[in-house]
């Protein structure tokens, strides 16, 4: 688990930020830019109105949901809560100093075997500063 945390940190150290920022309802977010290799598994989730494609991801997290989220240009480590299930499908809560986040799932659709393509939201609380994203990502498993 600590091998875990650390790698971790130092992806966070070594990926590139991107100088482009994105306008999300009315919160600037720069984005991280990851380049997963094909067997990577985990979760990967961008800003909706950002092509997957384009891979500038502001959300990820391992199999075991260790997880990081770019907030400006800072990498915010955050460990998994719980996962909430139901009906339409889930919510993942995660958190750190001063940080809480939920990742609300709410379609999901197998895109080729082993990895499933998500909508939904990310609700971010930082302080008393409360934010709701609309995010779209994907596991690889």
């Amino acid at each position: 688990m600590k091998k875990l945390c650390i790698l971790l940190v130092s992806i966070s150290f070594l990926m590139p930020t991107v100088g482009v920022c994105q306008i999300a309802q009315g919160l600037l977010v720069s984005a991280a830019e990851e380049r997963p290799v094909k067997g990577d598994a985990g979760y990967f989730f961008a800003l909706r109105q950002v092509p997957l494609s384009e891979k500038h991801y502001i959300f990820l997290a391992d199999p075991l949901k260790r997880a990081v989220y770019v907030d400006g240009g800072k990498s915010i480590i955050l460990s998994h809560t719980m996962t909430v299930r139901s009906a339409k499908g889930f919510d993942m809560y995660f958190s750190a100093t001063d940080y809480n986040l939920i990742l609300a799932v709410k379609e999901a659709k197998e895109i080729v075997e082993g990895t499933t393509g998500y909508r939904g939201t990310l609700s971010i609380r930082h302080g008393s500063e409360k934010h709701k994203l609309a995010v779209h990502g994907f596991q690889n498993r």
